[in-house]
């Protein structure tokens, strides 16, 4: 009876052994955003990578406090681009990652034409709403702040406004390129070859974001496309 009881303890605490603790690490841990206020699009990555011998899933909650009112901001995450009103990822939608995987949470901003200033705080959670990491930033928006004109500022989507197709910029690195309509959900994926035109034209007319992704799945850049 005495070798039963440490054994049966074993048995009843295995599930709790078991269950290791999911880890991540974040890049950076802290962000400075700036931009100009003539910019519809500033933005951010930050690069979230599964640190634990586990598959993960991953949420996210944000708040930005101290900024002009009329300021617009959205999360890209590796599943959709939602809309401003969406403050947290919904529990039916995590970002699922392998051991060693990463993904990209990209924090946009539409100063809407203010200047001004912000503090911005995201929060990744685990399953169990365990909060594994959290990122802080501070986003200034400023006259004087240059519009770039570097690579970066040439890579776009053209023709846009379209209403049958559009094409992409010569981009080095660019493996796939992803569609989104404006609340979020992914409606086409295409290979990226070079001069190639994307076809939308049965698609509704409506904003849509064109996610520019490498062959790792690391977003280069994400653009709006209006379709008319």
């Amino acid at each position: 009876m005495k070798r039963f009881i440490p054994f049966l303890f074993s048995l009843l605490c295995l599930p709790v052994f078991l269950k290791a603790q999911v880890t991540i690490s974040v890049e950076p841990g802290t962000f400075t955003l700036t931009g100009n206020p003539s910019q519809t699009d500033v933005l951010v990555h930050i690069n979230v990578t599964n640190t634990s011998n586990q598959v993960a899933n991953i949420f996210w909650s944000r708040r930005m406090t101290n900024n002009p009112v009329n300021w617009l901001s959205w999360i890209c995450d590796k599943n959709f681009c939602f809309d401003p009103s969406v403050n947290s990822c919904p529990t039916s939608k995590p970002n699922v990652i392998n051991p060693g995987e990463s993904f990209d949470v990209q924090v946009h901003l539409n100063p809407s034409n203010t200047e001004g200033t912000g503090d911005y705080e995201i929060n990744l959670l685990d399953g169990d709403g365990n909060n594994l990491a959290q990122v802080t930033g501070q986003v200034v928006i400023s006259s004087t702040t240059a519009v770039k004109d570097a690579a970066d500022s040439r890579l776009t989507v053209y023709p846009n406004p379209t209403s049958d197709y559009f094409q992409v910029t010569e981009t080095p690195g660019l493996k796939y390129i992803e569609l989104f309509n404006i609340v979020g959900n992914k409606v086409r994926s295409y290979d990226a070859v070079p001069q190639k035109q994307y076809t939308v034209a049965d698609l509704t007319d409506g904003i849509y974001l064109v996610r520019l992704m490498t062959s790792t799945g690391k977003v280069i850049k994400t653009i709006r496309l209006s379709k008319r």
